[in-house]
């Protein structure tokens, strides 16, 4: 298998390497089966039948280009369609939210109003029983000053014997 490999990589065709380790895509195991039949089919060697394979490879719809798009696309597809209902739901969540935030505001808004309008009413009816007491008061002060105003305009005895 190494040595396919390798005589394939001579040719042109690029497999996928991490840190010396090697794997296989469906691309590839296609690319090896097709090496493996001209081999045994033909009168040729390892190096002509990796350019005859390289050839039809090029020829075919799977170029390396387009096996790189098409990997690239089908591994990012699927996390672009999961990132875009992930989008897509915080979306509607935001709205939902924005909405909630909308109505919670505008009863705030009514209860302020009504605070302040039975604050304003309190306000009013505590003042006027101020008033109301502070004439009252008044009204006592005045009959308590004339009551002494009527005992100092009695006389000595009068006082005396308290008619």
């Amino acid at each position: 298998m190494r040595k396919y490999v390798g005589i394939l990589k001579n040719a042109g065709y690029h497999f996928d390497e991490n840190k010396g380790q090697r794997w296989y895509r469906n691309e590839d195991v296609i690319v090896l089966k097709r090496f493996i039949e001209v081999k045994n089919n033909r009168d040729m060697t390892l190096e002509q039948s990796a350019n005859a394979v390289m050839t039809w490879f090029e020829q075919s719809d799977m170029s390396p280009r387009d096996m790189d798009k098409r990997k690239d696309n089908t591994r990012y597809n699927n996390d672009i369609k999961e990132l875009q209902e992930q989008i897509d739901n915080q979306n509607e969540l935001l709205s939902k939210q924005t909405e909630l935030i909308k109505t919670l505001i505008h009863k705030m808004d009514e209860q302020q109003k009504f605070l302040d309008t039975r604050i304003e009413e309190r306000d009013q009816k505590l003042i006027e029983v101020i008033r109301l007491n502070q004439a009252a008061n008044e009204e006592v002060l005045q009959l308590a000053a004339a009551q002494e105003e009527k005992e100092t305009k009695k006389g000595f005895l009068a006082k005396l014997f308290g008619k």
